[in-house]
């Protein structure tokens, strides 16, 4: 292999996770959260129950909720726990995720997620959460 191909090959990479990293590192323990939440929620249509949606953060809590949005809508703490790194509470009509004893400890107050069982959608704050429930 030719050195230079080599040396253009590390160095690119190097540029690259030199130029990524900030951006990770910017990014709040808030948004992190978030982004997580996004990605462990998944909704289907299911006869005779309406919409179900399913929110799984890893082994350390799974949250359903169904009827997303109907008149018979029921959620369901499939696995919460507050010895986990996350667990999930019932907060003023919507589910919130709050870190559990497991976690790190390095965050504000204002550190979780809310769910709305009418929308089933993630929300940053409990204000907009509840909103969502009018």
């Amino acid at each position: 292999m030719n050195i230079k191909f080599i040396l253009f090959v590390f160095t690119s990479t190097l540029v690259l996770l030199i130029t990524t990293e900030p951006a990770f590192a910017q990014q709040s323990l808030q948004d992190r959260l978030f982004q997580r939440a996004i990605e462990a929620t998944k909704c289907e249509e299911i006869p005779n129950n309406g919409r179900y949606c399913t929110y799984r953060f890893g082994k350390v809590l799974e949250i359903g909720i169904k009827d997303v949005g109907g008149s018979d809508t029921v959620v369901g703490f499939h696995n919460s726990n507050i010895n986990n790194e996350l667990y999930a509470v019932l907060y003023f009509g919507c589910v919130t995720v709050v870190p559990g004893h497991a976690h790190q400890r390095n965050y504000n107050k204002d550190y979780g997620v809310f769910i709305s069982p009418k929308t089933g959608n993630i929300y940053r704050t409990s204000p907009e959460c509840q909103a969502s429930l009018k």
